[in-house]
This record gives structure tokens, C-alpha cells and sequence, in this order.
């Protein structure tokens, strides 16, 4: 068993076909069917079902594919890692981040560290903490900004230096402006515009309706940050947002709960994982190391 072999028997498995494989890696079928053949008489045993007009797996194939998938992945961060010990003055930084902290707290980071590195990408994907965190366990990105308290145990983090309350956020002549506290009952009945099902915070609301036996009142729901921030400043809901973000937006006010609550992010990657010399840089920057 070689690499090209468990190359071919990956590309098998991602498009369903021997022809499809062949195509994608721009070899002849004759070899896709060669390598799938030598492997499954190294083991004995048949790897993949072919009556079927997609092939499938075997019992034994799927054991293969734990081990297949692992292996790749290991030989591909090996040449990353071992390509980067030439230089830092290039490389990419990949980092999911929620919308609030993308647009609220990384963009005077993001230049400053442009500014150190020029040469050195970087790809900021916008999710929720919750989305976020998923893609990194799918091995889908490198690193994320995650709820720290809510982290899985897949992954390492390190705590960056927000911890932010979250607030109700209202415009200027809405009644709750001149409050100091509010409860979350009365915030609740309002009309409220806050992100889609799926972000962390959205499911902060309907943990705290739950506890407090109430059903938020969701006028308006959305992933976009600036409709959102709009829609409150032009007096059409109520919002849920980290202080930091009402503090920089002129025209919203933000009222504590009376039950205060704080979100605390961190970078994360998945553990036991290589992470790029470019994304150390950027999270040991950020974080002042």
C-alpha cells in the first residue's frame, strides 16, 4: 500500500465512480482499477461493492477510509509544515470569526498584521462561533473564533482578551434608552431582530425563553450584520449584541441585563492538529505574544 494508491482510493470514494475518479486526477481508468484491484489483494478482502451504478463501500472499506483519510491528511500537513520552514513572507491565514467580531474587533488587527507580513493571505471566513466550531472539527477551515465555555474537546483554545457583555441594543428614542438594567422577560416581548437560528447568540435567546418560560418575539432574523445594527437605528426591533459593537455604532444604545451576560471567544483548532506557521503568526500577534 502506497500513497498514490490510497490517493486513487479517496478520489473513488469522492465521486461515486471509477471514470469520475479517473478524470479527476487525470489518469486512465485502466489505472484507477489497477490501484483499487492491488490494494484489495493486499488485504484479501473486497473494498468496494460494484453492482451498483455508484460504488460503495464494504465493511472492510470503511475501515480503510478512517485510516485512508487520516493518512492524507497527515502527508498533506507535512509538506505544508515542511514548506514553511523556508520562509514566514508567505503562506495563508484561514480563520472563521463571527460577523460581530469580524466586523468589530479584527479589521484594525487584520491591517496591522498586514502591514508586519505582506506577503502572508489572508482568508476570513463569516460565521457564527457555533458554525464556526463545526467546520473546524470537519476539517474544513484551520482555526476559528469560538465561545470559549461552550468549546468541544476536540479542540485546543486560547482565550483572546474579550470577554464582552451582551446587551440589548436599541435606538436612541426607543423607551429602554434610558434604562440601567433590563430584565430579559420585558426584552423578550419586544420585537426583536437578531441572527438565524444556528449562531450562538440566537441560541443564548432561546435558552434564557426557556428558563424564563417566555417566547421570544422575533420580528426579524438575518446573518447580516449591518441590516441588523440599520433595522435597530431605524427604530424597527431590538437587538442582542456584544457591548463592543454598540459602543462603535452611533445612534444605538446598549442596556445590561439584569442577569449580566458575557461571552468569552478564543482561538481554536482542532487538537493534535499541525497548525500553519501563518496562523500562529496571526493568533500569536493578535494575542500580543
Amino acid at each position: 500500500m502506497d500513497r498514490r494508491q490510497l490517493q486513487i482510493f479517496h478520489a473513488v470514494l469522492e465521486e461515486g465512480s471509477f471514470t469520475r475518479a479517473a478524470n479527476s486526477l487525470h489518469i486512465a481508468q485502466s489505472a484507477v482499477s489497477i490501484a483499487i484491484r492491488k490494494l484489495e489483494e493486499e488485504f484479501g478482502m473486497a473494498l468496494l461493492n460494484r453492482a451498483d451504478r455508484v460504488v460503495s463501500l464494504t465493511a472492510a472499506g470503511h475501515t480503510l477510509q478512517v485510516h485512508c483519510d487520516r493518512i492524507l491528511t497527515q502527508f498533506q500537513q507535512a509538506q505544508l509544515e515542511m514548506s514553511e520552514l523556508q520562509t514566514m513572507e508567505r503562506g495563508t491565514v484561514s480563520l472563521g470569526t463571527s460577523a460581530m467580531a469580524g466586523n468589530y474587533y479584527f479589521p484594525e488587527k487584520i491591517a496591522a498584521f498586514r502591514r508586519q507580513y505582506p506577503h502572508i493571505r489572508v482568508s476570513v471566513i463569516g460565521e457564527g462561533t457555533r458554525r464556526a466550531q463545526q467546520l473546524l472539527l470537519d476539517g474544513e477551515i484551520d482555526m476559528a473564533l469560538v465561545n470559549v465555555e461552550d468549546a468541544s474537546d476536540e479542540l485546543e483554545v486560547r482565550p483572546l482578551d474579550i470577554r464582552d457583555e451582551v446587551v440589548a441594543c436599541v435606538s436612541a428614542d426607543h423607551p429602554f434608552a434610558s434604562k440601567k438594567k433590563l430584565g430579559f422577560p420585558e426584552f423578550a416581548e419586544q420585537s426583536l431582530v437578531v441572527y438565524r437560528e444556528g449562531y450562538y447568540l440566537r441560541e443564548v435567546i432561546e435558552t434564557l425563553g426557556k428558563e424564563h418560560n417566555v417566547e421570544p418575539n422575533i420580528g426579524v432574523e438575518t446573518n447580516l450584520m449591518r441590516l441588523m445594527t440599520d433595522l435597530i437605528c431605524r427604530g424597527e426591533g431590538v437587538g442582542f449584541c456584544l457591548k463592543r459593537v454598540v459602543e462603535q455604532e452611533p445612534g444605538l444604545y446598549a442596556v445590561s441585563f439584569k442577569d449580566p451576560i458575557f461571552l468569552q471567544l478564543g482561538f481554536a483548532w482542532k487538537r493534535n492538529r499541525y497548525v500553519s506557521k501563518a496562523n500562529r503568526a496571526f493568533m500569536n500577534f493578535v494575542l500580543g505574544a
